[in-house]
């Protein structure tokens, strides 16, 4: 649903399936909702990937982080894959799956 153009409020979130279609559908989604965004006057925005931070194959955080990142004219921005609730954490740069290497976990 469209939301007014006038909208005050402190936060706005828009749910993709990023994760999960293909990489040309996120990222055209993800420039789509950016777009939406900036037209209605945000200034601060965040992108919020899987809290699994793709532990699997599949995902599309790499190619809709950089779409951003060109669209807004950033040339850096910060990841933190650590979510201790889930199981992720970061020891050493490593991101580990509970007790085991991301790239061992399966």
């Amino acid at each position: 649903a469209e939301m007014a153009a006038g909208l005050d409020a402190d936060a706005i979130v828009i749910a993709l399936k990023s994760r999960t279609t293909p990489s040309a559908d996120a990222v055209a989604e993800s420039l789509a909702a950016l777009e939406w965004l900036r037209e209605r006057g945000c200034e601060q925005i965040f992108f919020k990937y899987c809290s699994t931070f793709d532990s699997t194959a599949a995902g599309n955080i790499g190619q809709v982080s950089e779409a951003l990142l060109e669209q807004l004219g950033s040339d850096f921005t910060l990841a933190c894959p650590a979510f201790p609730e889930n199981g992720r954490t970061i020891f050493r740069g490593h991101l580990f799956v509970q007790d085991q290497l991301l790239s061992e976990s399966g």
